[in-house]
């Protein structure tokens, strides 16, 4: 699915009502225009509720989210056993796997039950739940010949 998204129209410079018809013609090449994709488009299905954040430690490494890394959170997203979600226990922000095994709840790391925390009891607030991420790509490791 991809939204218009609506620009302010500038009356300075856009003179035009609807520049794409000009004397009630439509232009031929409407039919091969591109619209343009805003990243926006493809990962946020609720505006309202979504919420950005980076991730500032490696802790969910396992699941691809590194130091650094863009954290995509649906507040609006009922959360449930299996999700990543963002959750706040004992005042500490944490970006965590939940999981609901009969009357116990955990929050983990990894897939793993060694790497978790069990916070059955706990006074927890979930944020929301993670839908996206976004990974920043380095290019420490790559060798530049000076060529294109």
């Amino acid at each position: 699915m991809i939204r218009e998204l609506e620009i302010p129209k500038n009356n300075v410079l856009d003179t035009l009502d609807n520049p794409g018809r000009v004397s009630g013609f439509i232009s031929p090449a409407e039919d091969y225009k591109q619209r343009r994709l805003h990243i926006a488009q493809r990962i946020v299905s609720d505006p309202t509720n979504t919420f950005y954040f980076e991730a500032d430690d490696d802790h969910m490494r396992y699941f691809g989210i590194m130091k650094g890394s863009i954290i995509i959170v649906d507040k609006s997203i009922q959360v449930k056993s299996g999700m990543l979600i963002v959750c706040c226990v004992d005042d500490e922000w944490l970006t965590r796997k939940l999981l609901v095994n009969g009357a116990h709840t955990y929050l983990c790391i990894n897939d793993g039950m060694d790497a978790c925390m069990n916070i059955t009891g706990k006074n927890i607030t979930v944020f929301g739940a993670v839908t996206w991420t976004c990974l920043p790509h380095s290019n420490q490791n790559h060798v530049r010949t000076g060529r294109l």
